[in-house]
């Protein structure tokens, strides 16, 4: 790019050398200045561009978050990795521990939940800002966890009983999240969490609604 901008400069006082009848030794003075003048807003532009580039990279971070899960309340917590640095795209690994309850019946099933889930998310972009203040993620993963009742806050009838099971359970995980700056490595994260455990008894689906923060390093 500077060899070509000289070459136009030269080009140009050239020309405006033959027509204002300047000197050669004026010329070149004339083609030195501008030159010199060209490399410093070159080298202030190339400047600006790294620091626009440092800016934009993605930082790893901690986060934790709670809210709203069917009738109840659920915690969500965990790790996200950027593997490419200017790629807005992570891995996250997390843990969600929920009490909720699912209707069965006349009750209200509660059931405490815990699972481990890895997943894979993107930026979707004419939902994000340009900048890193406030950007829209869309993602999934595998999960894997265990459910199991809480019996002793169900006042059954006589001769009532619950036939579902406790235990291991597994499924997959949709996500949307909002990432929203506060300050340099910290930022608020607003988050639906969808849940599908084909083998329950008790409810293939759960979800989470929730607001938390992210620490970026």
């Amino acid at each position: 790019m500077k060899k070509l901008t000289v070459l136009f400069s030269t080009i140009l006082i050239y020309c405006c050398s033959i027509v204002s009848g300047q000197t050669a030794d004026e010329t070149l003075a004339e083609l030195d200045k501008l030159t010199q003048k060209t490399d410093e807003l070159i080298d202030k532009l190339d400047e600006n561009i790294q620091e626009l580039k440092l800016k934009s990279k993605q930082k790893n971070g901690i986060f934790a978050l709670g809210g709203y899960s069917e009738n109840d309340y659920g915690l969500l917590a965990g790790f996200k990795y950027f593997p490419n640095k200017s790629v807005k795209r992570y891995y996250e690994i997390s843990g969600y521990a929920g009490s909720i309850e699912k209707k069965q019946t006349r009750y209200n099933i509660p059931i405490e939940v815990y699972s481990l889930n890895i997943g894979y998310f993107v930026n979707i972009q004419y939902l994000s800002s340009k900048t890193s203040a406030f950007q829209f993620y869309v993602g999934a993963g595998g999960t894997i966890g265990n459910e199991s009742i809480n019996d002793s806050e169900i006042q059954l009838q006589p001769l009532e009983s619950i036939s579902t099971n406790d235990g291991t359970i597994y499924g997959i995980y949709g996500a949307m999240e909002a990432d929203i700056k506060f300050f340099k490595n910290l930022s608020g994260i607003v988050r639906y969490t969808h849940f599908y455990h084909p083998n329950s008894d008790i409810g293939k689906t759960k979800f989470l609604l929730g607001i938390g923060l992210i620490f970026k390093f």
